[in-house]
């Protein structure tokens, strides 16, 4: 069996930017994309950001619609919102052209009572998109679950049709196919260890052959993304309310300030660190509270949970790098921001004016929910778990400028470039625990802003 199949799978707990990875895919003009399948559902979103910076986002159709010539489908290990979906069409209809979009007939519609069901039973954590419920009517066969039918050019197709048509393409020794994964291996329910903090669903290679109806044999191997500095959803819905998502294994949850200030310094976040940079506006009580009560009550939450009004009561109880965060989220929005807090060393290479210093802010709100995330140091066991049940033959390092801001944006080759010894040495690192190369760095959100290994991020096919 001809081994052409590339699947595209988040090795950490999502958001590490895999449609960044399946962008550059499909817009390599020396990789014949044939066909592309998603199984996804509307509980993730994948942005795909073009060359001049438009962003398009994702949630069923796959982000291999910007090749014009290849084939799309829809698995039925996705579901639909209908509302959601007509917009995305609408989205992206100009790179659709005259194509169709092949639907499975088993993927069900997510309704209203989906999600009402998921508001009022899950607790650990969640978007409340319905995907979790719209799951549980289809395995008890629900006879109240409607199935996707035909939207325009998103045309329904029968099993039969789905099978001779994947299959066409699996027979072709001189295109690739491209599985595009959703979520992350450390939200998979299984494997992942985070029980009950998890997705609907399992996430790994082997689900994404078999929703999309694919034998393994035809897989050629797995890009695994990930980023230095996982990332987990908010504790805080959009209604205000708190509800626990879950730790990072063994990784120590850090803040965006740390990630900021560590990046422009080139060194790594640890406890404590900021404290080396504290100036004697820490002290002043009054600038602490009055910075609380600028703060949107939704960050006061995000950051103190449910003792945010007795912080307030109480400013002299808080940190240092609780301070740092409240003056960084009292410029939310911002690209970059002054503090009064810390007291930062030259940073000449930034500033050519050896003036005031400004801090840029490398947070990120979650795609569908619009909320801050956490973030969090790499729990390496749990990598190398996602490597063993995986088995990628390489990985894709995106958010390269968390550890090196100098890096942002960079283009180029790795053989070409001078890294510093703390970068040398965390790569080094992350080779050695996993056992698998690095294969690519991405330095930004823009379709084929990177830092490669090598020219292409496929293997030869495989006959």
């Amino acid at each position: 069996m001809i081994r052409n199949v590339i699947s595209v799978l988040d090795g950490a707990a999502g958001s590490c930017g895999k449609a960044k990875v399946v962008g550059e895919l499909a817009t390599d003009s020396t990789i014949n994309l044939g066909a592309a399948i998603t199984n996804c559902m509307p509980n993730a979103g994948h942005t795909f950001v073009s060359h001049n910076g438009k962003s398009l986002v994702f949630r069923n159709i796959p982000v291999s619609i910007v090749n014009p010539n290849t084939e799309l489908f829809i698995g039925p290990g996705s579901a639909i919102d209908m509302e959601v979906f007509k917009r995305e069409y609408e989205m992206a209809k100009p790179y659709l052209g005259d194509r169709k979009i092949y639907v499975h007939e088993m993927v069900p519609l997510i309704c209203d009572r989906h999600k009402e069901y998921e508001h009022l039973h899950i607790k650990s954590g969640s978007t409340f998109k319905g995907c979790g419920a719209v799951s549980m009517e289809k395995i008890m066969r629900d006879p109240n679950l409607e199935f996707f039918q035909t939207y325009k050019n998103a045309v329904r197709c029968t099993n039969d049709e789905w099978l001779d048509r994947v299959h066409s393409h699996l027979n072709r020794s001189e295109e690739f196919v491209v599985l595009e994964g959703a979520q992350g291996c450390d939200l998979s329910l299984n494997f992942s260890g985070n029980y009950p903090y998890v997705t609907s669903r399992n996430v790994s290679t082997t689900q994404l052959l078999a929703d999309s109806g694919i034998p393994g044999e035809a897989l050629l191997g797995t890009i695994m993304v990930m980023r230095p500095f996982p990332i987990r959803i908010s504790n805080v819905t959009k209604a205000g309310e708190l509800i626990y998502t879950g730790a990072y294994g063994s990784g120590q949850e850090l803040t965006w300030s740390q990630i900021n200030i560590s990046s422009m310094l080139r060194t790594y976040p640890f406890k404590g660190d900021l404290d080396f940079y504290a100036t004697d506006a820490f002290q002043n009580k009054d600038y602490i509270l009055e910075l609380m009560l600028s703060v949107d009550e939704v960050y006061l939450k995000q950051l103190f949970g449910t003792k945010a009004s007795y912080y307030i009561d109480h400013p002299e109880l808080v940190t240092f790098v609780q301070a740092c965060e409240l003056e960084r989220l009292l410029c939310k929005g911002e690209k970059s921001y002054q503090s009064l807090l810390l007291d930062l060393p030259p940073l000449d290479r930034f500033y050519e004016d050896k003036g005031e210093q400004y801090i840029h802010d490398l947070s990120e709100q979650t795609t569908v929910t619009k909320m801050e995330r956490r973030v969090f140091d790499l729990d390496i066991s749990k990598l190398k778990n996602n490597c063993r049940v995986n088995h990628p033959y390489g990985l894709y390092l995106n958010f390269f400028q968390h550890l090196d801001y100098d890096f942002h944006h960079y283009k180029g080759m790795i053989d070409d470039i001078h890294f510093n010894k703390y970068v040398k040495e965390y790569l080094r690192w992350l080779e050695y625990e996993t056992n698998c190369e690095i294969i690519s760095l991405g330095t930004g959100a823009i379709n084929k802003e990177r830092i490669a290994k090598k020219k292409s991020l496929v293997r030869d096919l495989v006959a």
